[in-house]
């Protein structure tokens, strides 16, 4: 059934051209400790002499899918951890070969002819995302069937695309009804992780703090570190902040250790605030203003500068401060207000904490002033 739409836009994934001819598969693959290790942690039936030739098969033949030709016993589960495998090394490499991704997409195209479920779900909701006509009605019946049989990955897809849409309510309801079909596995720490920024951030008519930390910390509970658990990690700093800022710590160091930027800001103030280790959150606000430009990090560094008294640090954070208002006042000036809505509103949010800045530290300026 599946393989009579291969024309279509349900397995119509975009191919790269072969310019000049692909690299050859083993330059750009993990090396082999790496994969058997990766083999492992997916608890992959198939070993690495067998999985090497299924992706060299699918590989070579990336521009004539139809020649390929795999041996009977290879499941479409197996197909789809291999795609797996290859979505984590881009995640772990933070690297995007062309090659990869267009064998990661192929893979989910065979396995999707080979009956899985996962494989057609990713299919289905690629196909009522594409907008193509053709496919439209044959992806709704696809995804009504899955959602028939219970298939955990109908709902989590749902979920997102709930999400992206500003559906709140719809995505939380998707991902609780995936959540009683798959409760204990990486992809339930996602959307457990999901759920929390739904009960933090986006519940009406108020937050629930008291779920968004159950969902939290069930995320990392039953998670690996990842994007999705960093975050979680994060939310539970700011939820421990005030009721147990050890705790808090231990978490905003976690999410610290794996580069969120949102997460140096709010170590520093508590480091500065709440423990009053005022050189430990320096180094935590110069690394977010390092790595992000973050104007809050600035600005804790100049709070915590006055407080050591260093006026000498101080005086240049107050200079690079004084240097970035007059810049944005100069691009209000010459009426050179960005045209992306996102760029707009980061200096819109700038200039507000400029403002607040110069007038909450107004003394402290005076007496770094004075001080000359």
């Amino acid at each position: 059934m599946l393989a009579a739409r291969r024309s279509g836009a349900l397995y119509g994934q975009i191919r790269f051209a072969s310019s000049g001819g692909r690299p050859e598969l083993l330059t750009i693959l993990p090396t082999k400790r790496s994969l058997n290790r990766f083999l492992f942690d997916f608890d992959s039936r198939l070993p690495y002499k067998k999985v090497l030739p299924i992706l060299q098969t699918v590989y070579d033949n990336l521009d004539t899918p139809q020649d390929i030709k795999l041996p009977k016993s290879v499941r479409g589960s197996d197909l789809m951890i291999q795609k797996h495998i290859l979505a984590a090394v881009r995640t772990k490499t933070n690297t995007m070969n062309r090659n990869l991704v267009e064998l990661e997409n192929e893979l989910v195209e065979q396995a999707a002819e080979l009956g899985d479920n996962d494989a057609i779900t990713i299919l289905a909701f690629e196909a009522l995302e594409s907008g193509n006509k053709e496919d439209f009605a044959y992806a709704q019946k696809l995804v009504k069937e899955l959602v028939e049989k219970k298939h955990p990955l109908v709902f989590k897809l749902a979920g997102d695309v709930a999400f992206k849409k500003a559906q709140y309510h719809n995505a939380a309801e998707y991902w609780t009804q995936f959540l009683q079909y798959e409760s204990d596995t990486v992809m339930a720490s996602q959307v457990c992780s999901n759920l929390g920024v739904y009960y933090f951030s986006h519940l009406q008519p108020k937050p629930d703090l008291s779920k968004a930390r159950q969902y939290f910390e069930q995320s990392v509970q039953i998670g690996e570190l990842d994007k999705y658990t960093v975050i979680a990690h994060y939310y539970l700093g700011q939820l421990f902040s005030t009721t147990n800022p050890e705790v808090a710590r231990y978490h905003l160091e976690i999410a610290a250790s794996q580069a969120l930027k949102e997460s140096f800001a709010t170590l520093g103030f508590l480091e500065m605030n709440t423990f009053n280790q005022y050189y430990k959150a320096i180094e935590w606000f110069q690394l977010g203003a390092e790595m992000s430009g973050d104007l809050m990090c600035i600005m804790g560094q100049f709070d915590c500068y006055v407080a050591v008294k260093d006026t000498t640090n101080a005086e240049k954070i107050l200079d690079r401060l004084i240097g970035i208002s007059d810049k944005i006042q100069e691009v209000r000036g010459k009426k050179m207000v960005p045209k992306s809505q996102e760029v707009r509103h980061t200096m819109e949010l700038n200039e507000s904490l400029l403002k607040m800045f110069f007038s909450t530290r107004a003394k402290d300026i005076a007496a770094l002033e004075n001080s000359e």
